[in-house]
């Protein structure tokens, strides 16, 4: 199991020295990759919720990320497919990684806020499923005739989102699997459903299954009581999106607790099926970093 981490590079966090710093122990400690999650242009409405600008646009901050790093892997999680046109991001993503010698993955998904798509003009949003599927295959297959950057070796597409539409788009049009964070018996089934497409379609080319973690904490003590967990957004909502809370008997969320708790929670993961963990520690505490590269990682070396 490879482990990567989720850079918060937005709100007070969005400094070159703070991102800076983040992925420089990310890349001492040994952590395989680097991941930036996607926002343009935030509407009012959804900083009062659950979003904290400005967000450092992915794709420029992953290229500035490989600049400064030899080692690490820089990936988006997960770039929303229909704010940019296909040929662009082909051109942008393949010479990115001819700089950086493949070093970059293109998590890519469709997108969740509404009046961020009315802000881009980026079509009708319950479009977007369609939109993502034929932005995939156009990296997968670029127009004949037509002359972009291309990469020494494909750039590995990996697709965001946990419902079937999503599981379907991963398994024809992916290389990977990049889901939000879900139970493990979940994700056992969905890998399984996965593979299956891919038979049935005669895929059988290198295929990762990742996961994208909720909050991350390696905490020195169990409190011992753990609060049930929030209210889930109302149906229909756009927040909606996110999947609840993966919670042990006793509420405690997944992926927070004492290191045996956590080693604990990714051997379920690993069992499940899971090659690649998203950390997301939700700040810049190169602390957490450490903590889990010395009581975590060697329990899966």
């Amino acid at each position: 199991m490879r482990f990567g981490i989720a850079v918060p590079a937005y709100g007070q966090h969005a400094t070159g020295r703070a991102v800076g710093e983040l992925i420089a122990a990310a890349d001492e400690l040994g952590f395989e990759s680097a991941w930036l999650a996607d926002h343009v242009a935030v509407p009012d409405y959804a900083t009062a919720v659950n979003l904290k600008p400005p967000f450092l646009e992915p794709l420029v901050t992953c290229a500035w990320g490989l600049a400064r790093t030899t080692r690490l892997r820089f990936g988006t999680d997960v770039l929303v497919a229909p704010y940019r046109h296909p040929l662009l991001v082909a051109a942008m993503a393949g010479s990115v990684a001819r700089l950086a010698e493949g070093r970059l993955i293109l998590g890519v998904g469709v997108g969740y806020l509404r009046g961020e798509f009315e802000a881009l003009a980026a079509g009708p949003y319950e479009d977007r499923g369609r939109v993502t599927d034929e932005f995939l295959r156009t990296l997968r297959s670029l127009p004949e005739g037509l002359h972009v950057a291309e990469p020494p070796s494909p750039v590995p597409l990996w697709v965001g989102g946990n419902g079937a539409p999503a599981r379907r788009r991963a398994a024809l049009l992916g290389d990977g699997w990049h889901p939000l964070w879900m139970a493990d018996h979940r994700f056992a089934d969905a890998r399984q459903e996965i593979l299956e497409l891919r038979t049935s379609a005669g895929l059988d080319g290198e295929f990762t299954f990742s996961y994208s973690c909720g909050r991350t904490r390696v905490l020195e003590h169990d409190p011992g009581a753990w609060p049930a967990p929030p209210p889930r957004p109302p149906e229909g909502s756009e927040f909606a999106y996110a999947p609840p809370t993966w919670t042990d008997d006793n509420h405690r969320p997944r992926l927070i607790g004492t290191p045996d708790q956590v080693i604990g929670d990714l051997r379920l993961l690993k069992d499940a099926g899971v090659d690649h963990v998203t950390l997301r520690f939700g700040d810049v505490d190169v602390a957490q970093l450490e903590r889990f590269a010395a009581e975590v990682a060697p329990a899966f070396a």
